[in-house]
């Protein structure tokens, strides 16, 4: 029987270029449009690995990752965090080189951190992993084997 992954992004296309990646390496997906829905997912039929994406509405991964882990019966999933963010914010500062002004990012990069923190200091630890956007599929599939075979 394979191995289930829950796919939680806002994205449709991510939803389906991560499904096909993973179903093509013989996984069995099932997906989520936010962290709400992501949620219910869970609840219905708790999944081997959970692929979550950062910044989403509703409800965002950082949300649905502290609700998890506080939960006893899902603390355990093992969850890959997905980001924009860091590929982003490595773009910004390879234009910026040099210039002192204050990147866009900045304030995304101290909330991101801030939530890390403050999930430490709840008990709670960090996700499993962290995968940038754009997702390199190869990268993808080593890091799932790597934590549900």
């Amino acid at each position: 029987m394979p191995k289930r992954v829950l796919v939680v992004d806002d994205d449709e296309n991510t939803r389906r270029f991560l499904t096909v990646a993973l179903e093509e390496n013989g996984y069995e997906t099932v997906t989520a449009e936010d962290g709400d829905d992501g949620l219910k997912k869970v609840q219905e039929s708790p999944p081997d690995l959970i692929l979550l994406d950062v910044m989403m509405p509703k409800k965002t991964g950082f949300t649905l990752f502290k609700q998890l882990r506080k939960t006893e019966e899902y603390k355990d999933i093992p969850v890959i965090m997905l980001t924009g963010v860091a590929g982003a914010l490595e773009e910004d500062e390879e234009r910026a080189e040099g210039d002192t002004m204050e990147s866009p990012f900045d304030s995304l990069r101290d909330t991101l951190s801030k939530a890390i923190t403050k999930m430490r200091e709840e008990g709670l630890v960090k996700p499993e992993v962290f995968i940038d956007k754009p997702i390199d599929p190869e990268d993808l599939i080593e890091a799932v084997r790597g934590l549900i075979g």
